[in-house]
């Protein structure tokens, strides 16, 4: 029997090295990819949504970073540009230079995207009050292996001065219809001969997106939220940031396009657990260790049924570590905008956690390894997608895989459900409410 066991233990081994070894050689997702990066930023307008802007409806700006053959890099490419302000232009705008000096990856502004086109899509949605600055490295790294990726800007986060304010539950109302609109934008443009982005995107291989409140939305649009404002009648919410307004209490509705999800650290929490169990396209969670966090993180796999749902831990993280924020603040302080001091007092949080780039490293291998393999079906990353790689090579990590869910029979699928109360059926609620913290300082 021992010599049994043993021969199976060999063969086992030796199929695992042979898989390995097979599988077809791919770039290296946690270092830079292949391709240049181009980058250029447009402001979008749904005229249907914010009437009272000033604008002539809702803007939304949009940062799209997308693959460039290195042929078509010379000398006398200029830097890309990103606007801090892409409202009014009150704010100069930073350099890439200026985020590469913090360990950023370079892009350059607007040269001919390659010609290996089309590619992938991630349409992208940032935390509360913070702009499309919050995820350079994301945009940067991802377009270097051939992703373009598109990360919008929420009006009225106030992450400016000058930038309205709404309640946190406007705030989940129009997330996902940023994202849904940003992407009709972008495939208006892509099928646009003689426009920057013709033909750069593949529609059928679109994600969605984002970190913090933004992952709420790249999973509400997934599943789905029958009432966006009834998370926000828990008390807790309504003793930080009052009732939620009577138009907060719409549904938000999926979009059939986005064919899989990440969510950074997102919050997950104003979802039900039947509303995260409706989503069945790819799904990866990223963020924080339960030790450090909430169980969201934990409660969302659980209840997902997508096949497969991924959930990547990244040990001794904070709710930071998934942005750019602190790269971002230290740019400002160089450019004058905020104080030494202030910037100091922001990015204490950091001096404990693991380092940024550490973070952004990782995010972005797991992200890539993702998306590569579920929206191209390229084999080649699936190795990295599973526990015995984190356990063998990633010590910053720890990693939950679900593979498939068996459908339930249901043998009272008339019963009626019960009314549950305001918060009941989002365990732990309250302790959710610092993950929606605008950043520190605001």
């Amino acid at each position: 029997m021992k010599r049994r066991s043993f021969a199976l233990g060999v063969l086992v081994a030796f199929s695992f090295v042979v898989s390995t070894a097979s599988a077809k050689r791919v770039a290296d997702p946690g270092q830079r990819g292949p391709y240049e990066v181009g980058f250029t930023c447009f402001l979008l307008v749904d005229g249907s949504r914010d009437t009272d802007s000033g604008f002539g409806g809702r803007p939304i700006p949009v940062y799209m970073w997308y693959p460039v053959d290195c042929a078509d890099i010379h000398g006398e490419t200029p830097e890309a540009a990103y606007p801090l302000d892409a409202y009014y232009g009150f704010l100069p705008p930073a350099g890439s230079s200026s985020v590469e000096l913090y360990g950023l990856d370079r892009a350059y502004h607007e040269p001919r995207p390659s010609s290996d086109a089309p590619f992938p899509l991630v349409v992208f949605s940032p935390g509360w009050g913070h702009t499309s600055l919050s995820h350079v490295s994301i945009g940067t790294r991802l377009a270097s292996h051939g992703i373009a990726v598109a990360i919008v800007t929420h009006y009225g986060d106030g992450a400016l001065p000058w930038d309205p304010f709404h309640h946190v539950a406007v705030a989940s109302v129009n997330r996902p219809l940023d994202l849904s609109f940003a992407l009709d934008r972008v495939l208006d443009r892509n099928g646009s001969q003689g426009d920057l982005l013709y033909g750069v995107v593949n529609p059928r291989q679109v994600a969605a997106a984002g970190w913090s409140l933004g992952g709420y939305a790249a999973l509400a649009l997934a599943g789905g939220d029958d009432m966006v404002c009834d998370a926000f009648l828990d008390p807790a919410f309504v003793e930080q940031y009052g009732p939620p307004p009577p138009q907060t209490c719409v549904p938000a509705l999926p979009d059939p396009r986005f064919k899989a999800v990440v969510s950074l650290d997102g919050s997950s929490h104003l979802l039900r657990l039947d509303e995260l169990a409706r989503i069945t396209a790819p799904t990866m969670l990223i963020g924080q260790e339960p030790e450090t966090a909430s169980d969201g993180q934990a409660r969302a796999h659980a209840a997902i049924r997508a096949h497969p749902c991924y959930r990547v831990d990244v040990i001794n993280s904070i709710h930071w570590s998934f942005s750019d924020m602190y790269e971002a603040y230290q740019v400002l302080r160089d450019m004058g905008i905020y104080p030494p001091e202030f910037v100091e007092e922001v990015l204490a949080p950091f001096s404990d956690a693991i380092p940024s780039l550490t973070a952004h490293q990782l995010v972005n291998k797991y992200m890539i390894a993702f998306l590569k393999t579920q929206l191209e079906g390229d084999r080649g990353y699936q190795r990295i997608l599973t526990r015995g790689w984190a356990i063998t090579r990633e010590p910053d990590i720890e990693f939950f895989v679900t593979e498939k869910h068996k459908k339930e029979k249901h043998k009272n699928k008339d019963k009626k459900k019960e009314k549950e109360e305001p918060g009941c059926h989002r365990r732990g609620l309250a302790g959710h409410v610092h993950l929606l913290h605008r950043s520190a300082g605001k």
